[in-house]
């Protein structure tokens, strides 16, 4: 009886505090927002000035970190929202609003142009190439690791030139002749359009969401709901 007490009490408390910290935020309408890489460096800078036309009382705070980082923020109260690449997490609410896929790059020379008049992607001659890959612990990578797996070739198997963290510097290197990626398709676009760099599109199961996220008993701003909102209709397919 008396630990039912104090659980109802700490509950009582968190809810004050939850409805003081919706009122001190009220008066300044800030979402604090937390983004993995992708939606960090390529939803935002897009996302953010359309709602803002909008909603231009409203702003933001942006923190990057990784899917983990993020989602743990979400849970210890430092963002009002996360844009994540997984979902994995029982303390969040996840709502896929994007589908994103990972492609691959190479330089633009004359054999590889020459690769992209095949009727189909000769995947296994693009892989005997040099290979730039992402750090291990992105989403972006997990989910070409999943490719290779379902390809059957083992990373070892890869003439791995460089590991590198920052999307854009491998999409440089790539630009620049060092090797081909496997990278994300909305990180890849510019240089794609920009025919710095040629994209080839990979055979079976190669997608992942981006999700929306906020913690489980949050009470959320009626703000926040716009942007959830928004950025949901933004992306509706």
């Amino acid at each position: 009886m008396g630990h039912a007490v104090y659980r109802r009490a700490v509950d009582i408390l968190e809810l004050q505090r939850q409805i003081m910290e919706m009122c001190a935020q009220d008066s300044r309408k800030i979402i604090r927002l937390g983004a993995s890489t992708i939606p960090s460096a390529y939803i935002l800078p897009q996302l953010l000035p359309e709602f803002g036309q909008l909603y231009p009382e409203i702003y933001f705070t942006v923190q990057q970190g990784n899917s983990k980082s993020v989602s743990d923020g979400l849970a210890e109260g430092l963002f009002d929202v996360g844009l994540v690449g997984m979902r994995d997490d029982d303390r969040l609410i996840c709502i896929p609003f994007y589908k994103d896929r990972i492609v691959l790059i190479t330089p633009v020379t004359e054999a590889y142009l020459s690769m992209a008049d095949y009727p189909a992607t000769p995947i296994e001659e693009l892989l005997r190439q040099p290979i730039i890959l992402r750090e291990t612990s992105s989403e972006s990578s997990k989910t070409a690791d999943r490719f290779l797996d379902s390809m059957g070739i083992d990373e070892k198997h890869l003439h791995v030139v460089a590991r590198v963290n920052d999307q854009e510097a491998i999409k440089n290197l790539v630009a620049g002749g060092l090797g081909v990626s496997l990278i994300s398709e909305r990180a890849a676009q510019n240089f794609v359009e920009e025919k710095r760099v040629l994209k080839f599109d990979l055979p079976g199961q190669n997608s992942r969401s981006l999700y929306l996220a906020y913690r489980r008993e949050y009470t959320l701003s009626s703000y926040v709901k716009d942007f959830l909102a928004f950025t949901q209709k933004k992306y509706k397919r």
